[in-house]
């Protein structure tokens, strides 16, 4: 049993090892190795430019030497780098000795790009001890030339120099060989991912000397390179070793011409913008490197019918894409396995549909060709049956049919578009198109009167809207139609009170403005009373007295937008009487009904009407307040006036009474002799205002004023019987009472007592009412009369009587008290 299971688990281990093994053998992409007749000496390929005059040293170690062999006879300058080796070793390691940069070395997709070119490691081999190993003076050995004598735009990695170099001495020649293993890379110089595909051209490998042979090699191939393209002469054997590839002479045969590039070299395109690789010399050798692009074939061109577009659901816009079928063995190292035009459309628009032409002819999809769709992605697949030589230096014709969508509406963005070109793993991008997103600007009419909607004719007043304005453009609002700002209707005027803001910039939505009407009622008319002596001057709420002469004034504004027809109708106030004429504009009155119709025809807006009488105040209009309310009417609508008052005067009031009965008046009552009576002076201040009133009272006949009975300070004149007081600061609408207290004569007979005061306010002054107070009259008997004298016989003897008993009372009292 314990054995079963242990060969079932090295079972297990074994399949899992195997699959690891073979996973790990896996490639991330397919290498396409072409062996045919294309010629390679015939390629025409970008060539980035690697010169000493863009050349920069990004970093040199201390290993390193430099040097500039100067122009001498045909030979042009050229700079050399070379170590400095230890003659006591035969072998030497120099890790990361250079490092340099080919600044502006070419402009791909309309980008400038930087050559980076990087010395990972130089192992040096001593193969020979020669004179010049043996030559003190000869202590660096040259790994890398920049200059124009062998070929262009390239770097030569070489043991030697090669052109003649009277300046240089303690360089060594044939001694050391050496293995460089390099490191090239394209960057943008804005920084963004660098989407070429580096090509190079090995060529010449051709040198054999003893054992040592020169070679190319490649670094992780399966992974790092996209394609080999070989002519049938290439006779270069391959072997690997880990995870480098070597290619090298199978003889010492040397090439030369067209041989170099298709029996001794070949072409190989990266998967990206790098290439890892090694060259090795063999003490006296050297090879020539330039860098190399696809891309440069005629680029696709992309044209859009469109310049400009509205920010609305469902536009439409045509998208033109012509682009060149590349000649194999010339805009690309070999021939076409595959060729795609993927055209990534923004996120506003969505795909309808594809045409695609060659040469003319509508090809037919699923059969020339295949749309694959992949969000916004849309890629169109040329199948191969259309990429042979036959059909090379063809133009393909793409039409992309889009349509905007939901998402234009909150973008307003310049809408952009390139399509990119694949041939293989050649990415080749077209120019970029634009179209300019287009905003409206709109406007809103809002009634900033709650509870009140507008009315039609506000909102017919609302402007057009205002299409096609380019994102980023400041617009203002427009006034409303015809520039009306003020509206009339029944209940009054709505009147335009401006937008929500002045102005504002698309910004990717449209520019919507907010207009705030309010409603104000119209202006009603002012009524206004004056003395018609002083007519400017306004006596509303102020008294006026009997026999005054008032002026009526009813100012009338048209606040409406247009010419009114206006009449006034006012009912003369009671209590005054209408003053004949005296109106304007002129109208008619009317006695019977005590009405006055004043009218004013055609008046303008904005214009003002004012209209007048005059009445004068009866005189019988005491304690009474003269009220007056005028009508207008000015077209449909009806307005009601303030209403103007005027008190007239109250009199005050005088009274009598018995003393200590104040609530019970004996006016026209009799009163009898040494009887005490009460006067008061009762007066209210209806002048409408703080005044100072003074009284005046002359002590009746027939009486004596009794001292000190005099209230609010009243002052006694005995020399002329009259009182006086002074009231000072009395409020409008209060009362005061004076008062005072007097003895009827004793002698009177029959005589009246009459008083009345006289009151100043500063206004009016008035001689109050009289009150009166009949006495009654002595009685003297006459002789002649029989009863009469028997009459006061008696009286006489009954106070004779009467005398007694007080005296005999008296009497029987003090001799009482004498005898106890």
């Amino acid at each position: 049993m314990v054995k079963k299971i242990w060969k079932y688990l090295q079972v297990t281990l074994l399949t899992i090892l195997l699959s690891i093994s073979s996973l790990s053998v896996l490639p991330v992409a397919a290498l396409d190795e072409v062996k045919d007749d294309t010629d390679l000496s015939k390629l025409e390929l970008y060539q980035f430019t690697l010169t000493q005059e863009n050349m920069e040293i990004v970093s040199q170690s201390a290993s390193v030497v430099k040097d500039i062999v100067d122009p001498n006879g045909s030979w042009k300058q050229a700079t050399v780098f070379s170590l400095k080796v230890d003659k006591n070793n035969t072998a030497e390691t120099f890790n990361e000795p250079l490092k340099l940069k080919f600044s502006n070395a070419g402009t791909l997709y309309g980008k400038n790009v930087d050559v980076f070119v990087t010395v990972n490691k130089v192992n040096t081999t001593l193969l020979a001890r020669n004179s010049e190993y043996n030559d003190p003076n000869k202590t660096v050995l040259p790994f890398l030339t920049v200059d124009e004598n062998w070929g262009t735009k390239s770097i030569q990695i070489m043991d030697y120099i090669y052109p003649t170099h009277p300046n240089i001495t303690h360089n060594l020649e044939g001694a050391y060989a050496f293995d460089a293993d390099v490191t090239t890379e394209f960057k943008y110089q804005d920084g963004t991912p660098c989407d070429i595909k580096m090509v190079m051209l090995p060529s010449d490998i051709d040198v054999v000397k003893g054992s040592r042979k020169e070679t190319f090699s490649i670094y992780d191939m399966n992974n790092s390179v996209d394609k080999i393209v070989m002519n049938n002469a290439n006779y270069l054997t391959r072997t690997t070793n880990g995870d480098k590839t070597t290619w090298e002479p199978s003889d010492g045969r040397g090439t030369s011409g067209d041989a170099e590039y298709n029996a001794s070299g070949f072409a190989v395109r990266s998967t990206d913008n790098k290439m890892h690789f090694e060259y090795t010399t063999t003490a006296i050798c050297g090879g020539l490197f330039g860098f190399f692009a696809e891309a440069k074939a005629p680029e696709p061109t992309k044209q859009v019918d469109k310049a400009e577009v509205p920010a609305k659901i469902g536009e439409e816009l045509t998208y033109t894409t012509e682009y060149t079928i590349p000649t194999p063995g010339k805009n690309v190292i070999g021939s076409l396995s595959k060729m795609s035009m993927t055209d990534e459309f923004d996120e506003r628009l969505d795909f309808q549909s594809a045409t695609v032409k060659l040469a003319g002819q509508t090809l037919t999809e699923n059969d020339d060709y295949t749309v694959e769709k992949n969000g916004q992605k849309v890629t169109v697949h040329i199948d191969k049956k259309h990429l042979g030589k036959a059909n090379s230096g063809k133009k393909f014709e793409i039409v992309f049919k889009v349509k905007t969508n939901e998402k234009i509406v909150d973008n307003g963005t310049v809408i952009k578009n390139k399509v990119t070109q694949t041939v293989d793993n050649v990415i080749t991008p077209s120019n970029e198109v634009e179209t300019k997103v287009l905003y409206n600007k709109t406007h809103e009419f809002i009634s900033g009167t709650p509870g009140k909607e507008l009315p039609t004719e506000v909102k017919v007043l609302l402007p057009d809207d205002v299409h096609n304005i380019p994102n980023g453009t400041t617009v203002t609002p427009d006034t409303p139609k015809g520039n009306v700002t003020k509206v009339s209707v029944p209940e009054g005027n709505w009147v335009f009170r401006g937008y929500d803001k002045q102005q504002e910039v698309i910004n990717n939505k449209d520019a919507h403005f907010i207009g705030v009407w309010v409603i104000e009622p119209y202006e009603t008319p002012v009524k206004d009373v004056a003395f018609a002596a002083d007519p400017t001057t306004s006596i509303d709420n102020k008294p006026v007295k009997p026999g005054d002469e008032l002026e009526y004034s009813i100012k009338f504004k048209n606040t409406t937008t247009s010419q009114r027809d206006v009449t006034m109708t006012d009912i003369i106030p009671e209590n005054t009487t209408y003053v004949e004429g005296s109106a304007s504009p002129t109208g008619t009155y009317d006695a019977v009904t005590r009405t006055l119709t004043l009218e004013k025809t055609g008046l303008a807006a904005d214009a003002e009407v004012v209209f007048r009488f005059k009445v004068k105040v009866n005189e019988d209009a005491n304690s009474v307040v003269i009220e007056n309310t005028a009508t207008v009417k000015s077209g449909d609508n009806t307005f009601t006036t303030n209403t103007t008052k005027n008190p007239t005067p109250t009199p005050p009031l005088k009274d009598v009474h018995e003393e200590g009965k104040l609530d019970t008046s004996i006016n026209n009552r009799p009163v009898s002799a040494g009887q005490i009576l009460t006067y008061t002076i009762s007066y209210r201040n209806t002048t409408g205002e703080k005044r100072t009133v003074i009284v005046s009272d002359t002590i009746p006949a027939h009486t004596q004023y009794i001292d000190g009975t005099a209230n609010e300070a009243g002052v006694y004149n005995p020399t002329t019987k009259t009182l006086q007081w002074q009231k000072v600061d009395l409020e409008a609408g209060d009362v005061v009472t004076f008062q005072f207290n007097v003895k009827v004569d004793a002698d009177v007979d029959g005589e009246v007592i009459e008083n009345h005061a006289d009151v100043d306010d500063g206004i009016n002054r008035y001689v109050t009412n009289t009150t009166k107070n009949p006495t009654p009259k002595k009685v003297t008997p006459k002789t002649s009369d029989t009863m009469n004298v028997w009459l006061y016989a008696c009286v006489l003897l009954s106070t004779l009587v009467v005398g007694m008993i007080v005296l005999q009372k008296r009497f029987l009292m003090h001799f009482n008290s004498d005898k106890k």
